[in-house]
Formats: structure tokens, sequence, C-alpha cells
């Protein structure tokens, strides 16, 4: 059956509509919606060197004070944490976990 028999007339491509139309309304979205993250911020996470356990160390005793006890790196959901155990002032030991790749304090 020829696209002139179905009555629609001459050069009716349904498949274009179809897909135009959809990515019409995807790249007007994109359009208004401002971006969360710009491309600057991508390149420096991209760039940006792992935080050693020095520095994790040096980032929590900055932080909270104390003597730092023991830095070893985790592995928790596919995200490495530096694991920092501290002795505080008052004889208290606490953990304090640091991003490895942000090198911020998580808790």
């Amino acid at each position: 059956m020829s696209n002139t028999a179905s009555g629609r007339g001459r050069g009716y491509r349904p498949t274009l509509r179809w897909i135009a139309a959809p990515l019409v309304v995807v790249a007007t979205a994109l359009a208004l919606v401002p971006s969360a993250v710009d491309a600057g911020t991508l390149v420096q996470l991209a760039q940006a060197k792992p935080v050693s356990a020095d520095d994790a160390a040096a980032t929590v005793r900055a932080q909270v004070g104390g003597r730092i006890l023991d830095v070893r790196l985790r592995s928790k959901a596919r995200r490495k944490v530096w694991r920092v155990k501290v002795l505080l002032p008052g004889g208290r030991v606490r953990v304090y976990r640091v991003d490895a790749r942000t090198g911020r304090i998580l808790g």
C-alpha cells in the first residue's frame, strides 16, 4: 500500500513525526532547566587528586583537635572513605569518616 493510496497524501512520513516531536520536547526541557553541575565543576572533579591518609588526618585534626590514633581506607557503597580514629581531649575515642575524593568530613 503506498502513501497516496492510504489517503494521507504524498510525502507522508509518520516516523519523522514520532522522532521529531519527542526531540523537540527534550531539547526545550534541557534549555529551560539550569544545569546542576557546570562544566568547570566537572573538570575540577576529574582532575582532583585523591585525598591521602595524611590529608584526611590533618583535616580531622584541624576540625576537632585531639590525637589521631588510626587512619584506614574503606570502601562504602562504591565510595572510598578514610576512617579516622581520634582520641579527643576529654579522653573519648571517636571515629570520623572523610571522603577520599573530596576531603570532606562525612561524620
